[in-house]
């Protein structure tokens, strides 16, 4: 069993590299999880709307709602979920980033001249 604190790392992982929904970001997610059998424990609600704008993508248009898209993004942050804690590879390297951080983002080394 995975700790919540791992779990947590990962979603703030994805929440961070998680950028732009296009079409092959959409198409990718779901063979993704579909190969991976975690497209079935993905919300409902969730599954159809990535379905929906898959096919909605397909016919040449262009989502511009900045609510739809924030819907979609949680959508996928949510299918990749499913997905990627299933793989003890990326969680390895999750936790590898998350420890090779500074712990001090705002402290600046002073460079002598």
């Amino acid at each position: 069993m995975i700790d919540h604190y791992v779990i947590n790392l990962v979603r703030e992982f994805l929440v961070r590299h998680v950028d732009c929904i296009s079409l092959s970001v959409l198409t990718h997610v779901r063979v993704l999880a579909i190969r991976y059998n975690s497209w079935w424990r993905v919300n409902p609600l969730k599954r159809a709307l990535i379905n929906a704008a898959i096919a909605y993508l397909r016919n040449g248009l262009v989502i511009r709602s900045t609510t739809l898209i924030g819907m979609l993004r949680d959508a996928v942050i949510d299918a990749l979920m499913n997905t990627v804690t299933r793989k003890l590879s990326f969680i390895a390297y999750v936790i590898g980033t998350k420890l090779g951080e500074p712990r001090n983002s705002n402290c600046r080394v002073a460079v002598a001249q």
